[in-house]
């Protein structure tokens, strides 16, 4: 999609693609899938009954995202909000998502394995299970208890018999990441924890890689692979890179537009001068927590001269003789007022308060919102 349609992404195209490209169902992804196919929008393509948002579909898909934008934790993480929001909104999965990312985006300038899970915890709320779970293995760690401790805390602290569920999956990946002792033993010790054991192993190398570098790398990790790229009959509609080293030049190339379009603080260059990154990177993660906010229950419509959103008060769902509230807010971007008319369309038999049509008149950058209540006989509800 990068190479498509330029730099400038969103959650919404990022469907389109899910739709168009991909034919893995499982999970999570065959249940946002599904709701896109019924016409849901990103975020409540995701947020609405699934019940695996919680899980480790999107932060397994964080590297690309902190590659386009090393060095930059801020960009990476609004990459991140756009991809995850697809299939994990309202769940654990995004903040999943937005931990690995940071991390590695800021792994290009900093190596010190405890600071970056420091760093990654400040782009995360705090009383989100997935902080509870890495902070729980950080204390282990810095208190000195065995790996093996450091695992039964983080299953005693969030337990989850799903061996996808995020949460413990990320407190495993952080003890991978700072007992290791070397590449293998810190792929090992992750992935000897248990649970979903392709997601945590995969990033705990991948980070790794980012601080080291290829050459790094030891040679028996390395030898029995070749540079080839293998893509499975899931991934359709798309061009194939054929060796490592042209989706290597193809990602580096959109990195440093990214980097330029965004303004960011960090350039390509074949002298490093980290001198200052730490406090740069603490003050760039700053900036994720707007994210935060953001309801996965809300749909956004930019249409130019004016901004419109839904929000769904009470859930997707009508059910029989059961009032459903819903929120629309409309916003006049334009240096001038602007009148018009609200309608809304409902299905035969539906009752709406207040009624519909309605006239609108907005001044220069103001908003208004408009409160609904819909209502429904179990007879006029199709199924």
């Amino acid at each position: 999609m990068l190479r498509d349609r330029g730099i400038d992404i969103s959650a919404r195209g990022l469907a389109e693609y899910w739709l168009d490209c991909i034919l893995y169902n499982w999970d999570e992804y065959g249940l946002a899938k599904t709701n896109l196919m019924k016409g849901l929008l990103p975020p409540i393509s995701s947020w609405y009954n699934n019940w695996f948002k919680n899980c480790m579909g999107s932060p397994i898909r964080s590297e690309i995202w902190a590659c386009i934008a090393p060095g930059a934790p801020n960009i990476a993480a609004k990459y991140v909000y756009e991809d995850a929001v697809v299939d994990h909104a309202g769940g654990e999965g995004v903040y999943g998502e937005i931990f690995n990312a940071v991390v590695e985006s800021a792994a290009f300038v900093i190596s010190d394995r405890v600071k970056l899970v420091e760093i990654g915890l400040q782009a995360i709320p705090e009383n989100s299970l997935i902080a509870k779970a890495i902070r729980t293995a950080l204390d282990a760690y810095l208190k000195g208890l065995d790996w093996r401790e450091a695992r039964e805390r983080v299953k005693e602290a969030v337990y989850s018999s799903i061996a996808q569920y995020a949460p413990i999956n990320l407190g495993f990946e952080v003890i991978g990441l700072v007992y290791r002792e070397s590449f293998g033993d810190a792929i090992a010790k992750a992935v000897n924890c248990g649970w979903d054991t392709d997601c945590i192993g995969a990033t705990v190398g991948a980070i790794w890689g980012v601080i080291h570098g290829v050459s790094n790398l030891p040679e028996e990790w390395i030898k029995p692979l070749s540079n080839r790229i293998a893509v499975s009959e899931g991934i359709k509609n798309i061009h194939i890179l054929k060796t490592v080293e042209e989706l290597i030049d193809e990602v580096c190339a959109i990195g440093e537009k990214v980097l330029k379009y965004f303004n960011a603080p960090v350039e390509i260059s074949d002298h490093d001068d980290f001198t200052n990154a730490e406090t740069v990177i603490k003050s760039l993660v700053k900036e994720v927590k707007y994210l935060w906010d953001i309801p996965p229950n809300r749909v956004d419509f930019d249409l130019t001269s004016i901004k419109t959103s839904i929000t769904y008060l009470d859930g997707l769902a009508i059910l029989p003789n059961k009032l459903n509230n819903f929120l629309i807010e409309i916003e006049n971007t334009r240096p001038t007022s602007v009148t018009g008319i609200l309608d809304i369309s409902t299905s035969s038999g539906w009752v709406l308060r207040p009624a519909c049509p309605c006239p609108i008149s907005l001044g220069p950058r103001e908003k208004a919102r408009f409160k609904f209540i819909v209502e429904a006989s179990a007879e006029d509800i199709y199924i």
